[in-house]
């Protein structure tokens, strides 16, 4: 993950997010943001086969503070989180 995104962030100075990161995190925060649209609790316990109930309510409020939490940073931010996160 070396190579540098050419986006610049909201300051107007280049992004030090690697592309890879940049990619990564598009895709994840777009994916858990659609997923979120189009299910409800009973699907959501369905694909990740749990009975509803009290543990299910509770992953399923987490999943929710996920989807809203990863709407509060950009891009950028996250790809560089990734990127801290997987340097050695």
């Amino acid at each position: 993950m070396t190579e540098q995104g050419s986006i610049y962030n909201h300051n107007g100075q280049a992004s030090t997010a690697s592309i890879e990161s940049r990619q990564i995190a598009e895709k994840f925060a777009s994916a858990i943001g659609e997923f979120n649209w189009k299910i409800d609790y009973f699907k959501f316990c369905e694909l990740l086969e749990l009975e509803p109930g009290e543990y299910a309510d509770e992953q399923y409020r987490y999943f929710q503070q996920l989807a809203e939490s990863l709407t509060r940073f950009n891009v950028d931010c996250l790809a560089k989180m990734i990127d801290a996160g997987v340097e050695k």
